[in-house]
């Protein structure tokens, strides 16, 4: 067993792994990935500095500081999501081998109204609940038994006490259909009554010569946001705050807020 004296010595080096220096290899050793340490209570990164907008990652270190947040190796499978750029950013901090791109049925048109439903869902499974459970504390919510894809949004493999609801954002181009007039393209993906959108007929598509989406996950820890340029060869991960992330691109028209449920750390 190590003594308390190797645990801190294994805290300082993970937190020397970039994230102190922008863009620089740490000039302690990272822990082996096999001995990979939990440190309780902190976030996978510091916050940004107030006045800084982002921060540059190189995928080595996104890596071991992730390792070192979960507190165990970064899978195979795991990194080759990575490797997709954003959209893998977003899918290994779901961690959930159920879903091959992030579920985007609970989709809203404001990071507000995401909370709003991120914080019913929490509030429903802290108590564990069973799917026949989860399906009838929904029925009876006064908000969540107005959304679309609630109870779809339970994964089936996985006990509810093994979860929490998090947040990633998506930002993308409205006319998903090369037959779609620009004036039905411009009604699409907009936040019904309710705040929620419709991603049904979302095709992954891009505005000609332009990037066809991104992926931000939200760190609740640091309320950062965490994507990516975009896959490999030549990725890179960015730590940025709300407003650099969702800064005004000729790519994209719209963003959503998705709300889905991810492993707990």
């Amino acid at each position: 067993m190590r003594n308390s004296v190797l645990v801190r010595t294994l805290t300082a080096a993970a937190l020397g792994l970039g994230l102190l220096i922008p863009g620089t290899a740490a000039a302690t050793a990272a822990p082996a990935p096999t001995a990979a340490v939990s440190i309780v209570g902190l976030p996978i990164a510091p916050p940004l500095k107030p006045g800084v907008e982002s921060k540059t990652w190189k995928v080595a270190d996104y890596i071991k500081a992730w390792e070192t947040f979960h507190g165990r190796p970064m899978t195979a499978d795991e990194r080759a999501n990575l490797a997709r750029g954003c959209i893998g950013v977003t899918v290994v901090n779901l961690e959930r081998a159920d879903v091959g791109n992030p579920p985007l049925g609970l989709s809203f048109g404001t990071f507000g109204k995401a909370r709003e439903v991120q914080a019913a869902l929490n509030e429903i499974i802290k108590s564990r609940p069973s799917a026949a459970q989860y399906a009838a504390a929904v029925r009876a919510h006064p908000l969540l038994s107005k959304l679309e894809n609630v109870q779809r949004a339970l994964p089936r493999d996985l006990d509810t006490g093994e979860l929490t609801a998090a947040i990633f954002s998506k930002r993308f181009y409205s006319k998903q259909h090369p037959d779609w007039t620009d004036e039905f393209a411009a009604k699409m993906y907009r936040p019904n009554a309710r705040g929620q959108v419709d991603m049904n007929s979302y095709r992954y598509a891009a505005r000609p010569g332009y990037v066809n989406f991104d992926y931000g996950w939200y760190d609740e820890n640091t309320k950062n946001w965490w994507h990516a340029n975009h896959a490999e060869p030549g990725m890179k991960v960015f730590q940025s705050t709300f407003d650099y992330y969702s800064r005004d691109l000729l790519d994209f028209d719209r963003q959503v807020f998705t709300v889905a449920f991810a492993k707990k750390v």
